[in-house]
């Protein structure tokens, strides 16, 4: 008997390697998104302490240095948020690409499974029908060879 071989097995293999490849790089992904979400988490915290901040000291009464200084940093917080707001919005463009590439790698493997499935399955009723006529042949020879069908009748 031929052992199984599946036609398109180089391919399932690649396209497995590939996706543990690629659930590595979503992973990797997914941690600098979170990572990106923090500091632009921090950013507001610190950018809503400093407009509280600014509006205690301008409530008892203070200099327009200080709330010059205020405005200041208050502007370059806002840079810096909006700039950590295109780094997360980039960050999550480059997840949803890696999970695109994911979710059709996953498609692919589940396709050529249920392939390797079908093929495994006509493989195994051919190897039946083979089974099947070297025992019937053996059978045919056996009468032949006793001279007549079973019980001697012909």
């Amino acid at each position: 008997m031929a052992k199984f071989k599946f036609s398109l097995d180089v391919l399932l293999k690649v396209n497995t390697l590939k996706k543990k490849q690629a659930e590595g790089e979503y992973a990797k992904a997914q941690k600098e998104l979170d990572r990106q979400l923090a500091v632009l988490s921090e950013l507001l915290n610190e950018y809503r302490g400093v407009t509280s901040d600014m509006g205690h000291l301008t409530a008892k009464g203070t200099t327009v240095n200080y709330i010059k200084l205020y405005s200041f940093y208050s502007d370059s917080l806002q840079r810096r948020i909006k700039s950590q707001e295109q780094v997360v919005a980039q960050a999550m463009n480059n997840l949803d690409a890696i999970k695109a590439r994911l979710i059709g790698l996953i498609r692919e493997i589940n396709v050529l499974s249920e392939m390797k499935e079908r093929q495994y399955y006509q493989y195994r009723m051919e190897m039946e029908k083979r089974h099947q006529k070297v025992v019937d042949e053996y059978a045919g020879y056996k009468i032949y060879r006793q001279g007549g069908l079973i019980n001697g009748k012909v």
